[in-house]
């Protein structure tokens, strides 16, 4: 038998209007009475589901305090200054509110809160994170990076940099998924947030560390993302789609939370450093242009995600997930201005810098000498 390593997943709530029920859900898994971090993206505040999230909190009896000085790719400094906030208003409970760089930060800022300890020094592992003490929920407002359910964090350091963040610590005790939370996601966003989701169980399902307990995860997340994401995109008011939508990205978050990732997610965060290519577009485009290289190292698990698109082999996958990006309207090749940002030899290098070459290892099929320059020139074509 294989071995392998189920991780610790947190408690899931997905259904219309469950973010009603945040405050409630706070009593009876932790205690009354809490002071709630409310970690969330600025434009939550605008779209007024920060303050709903805050009444519904203090109705159930909890203090809340909020922080919302935040931006896409958020940076080590947002989290110490939410650190700092949490520390100085006695704060035991954290809630994020928003996309990825929300829960992202929510989930470092409560491993960090009881020691108030800088994010920096937790960069890449490095230092192994402190065990969490203090609870921690998050209410994903997009579905696609998957964060929710993850052990994991990306952070920028203040030279933008992005380093990755993970360990058990960082995994939710619970994620309250309400597809009414992202209606309002305009069809780009919910279109390449969604292929982020389907990378995510793509590349479980393909790379050297897949097995069955989790590949049956990931083809989960693969059958909900093909299912729903047109329908999400082209009627983003459909509560279905979007459940399905929130389905794939906490399937998914599930499935490489126990695998990893791969070289699309590789080349999608070099490319995110080098000329700010939004991830759930570098990472579907680094798939689809690399997909010839990286199956041949797992035939096996491009047939499984094949024949749940209703065909076989790796170039079914490929053709399969152009023909849903020209249904929804978008495209998986870099245009003209992202190309002129880029070129070979930065890539390449950006590849194999430490913050990324995990990703590349991870692939099932070894990347040899030259490779990683003919990978590069791939995503860039």
């Amino acid at each position: 038998m294989t071995a392998f390593n189920l991780s610790r997943q947190p408690a899931q709530v997905l259904a219309a209007g469950s973010r009603h029920q945040t405050g409630t859900l706070i009593s009876e898994t932790f205690g009354a009475g809490r002071r709630v971090l409310l970690v969330a993206d600025p434009v939550m505040a605008e779209l007024g589901h920060l303050g709903e999230l805050r009444e519904v909190i203090e109705k159930a009896g909890h203090d809340v305090v909020t922080f919302s000085d935040l931006a896409s790719d958020p940076k080590e400094a947002f989290v110490d200054a939410a650190v700092e906030l949490g520390r100085a208003e006695n704060c035991d409970c954290v809630v994020g509110l928003g996309g990825g760089s929300a829960l992202d930060t929510a989930k470092v800022v409560a491993v960090l809160l009881p020691s108030g300890d800088g994010a920096a020094n937790y960069r890449l592992a490095v230092k192994p994170l402190p065990w969490r003490t203090v609870p921690l929920v998050t209410l994903p407002t997009t579905a696609g990076t998957g964060s929710e359910t993850t052990g994991t964090s990306i952070i920028s350091q203040p030279d933008g940099v992005k380093n990755w963040f993970w360990g058990p610590p960082l995994i939710p005790d619970m994620a309250i998924m309400d597809p009414e939370l992202t209606v309002g996601l305009p069809p780009f966003w919910t279109f390449y947030t969604g292929m982020d989701a389907l990378v995510h169980a793509i590349e479980s399902r393909t790379n050297r560390y897949r097995y069955a307990p989790n590949n049956a995860v990931a083809e989960r997340a693969i059958s909900h993302g093909i299912s729903s994401l047109e329908e999400a995109v082209k009627d983003g008011s459909s509560i279905t789609a979007r459940s399905g939508m929130m389905a794939a990205a906490a399937h998914g978050g599930t499935a490489i939370g126990n695998t990893g990732c791969a070289v699309a997610h590789n080349i999608g965060h070099a490319m995110g450093s080098l000329a700010g290519v939004p991830h759930g577009r570098a990472v579907s485009i680094a798939l689809v242009q690399t997909m010839e290289w990286a199956a041949q190292g797992a035939p096996d698990g491009y047939d499984a995600v094949a024949h749940i698109m209703g065909g076989e082999g790796a170039g079914h996958v490929h053709d399969n997930l152009h023909a849903l990006a020209e249904r929804c309207g978008y495209g998986l090749s870099l245009d003209a201005d992202e190309r002129e940002k880029l070129d070979e030899e930065a890539l390449a290098r950006a590849m194999v810098e430490p913050a990324n070459i995990d990703m590349l290892t991870a692939t099932a099929r070894d990347a040899e000498d030259g490779d990683v320059e003919i990978l590069a020139a791939m995503a860039l074509r």
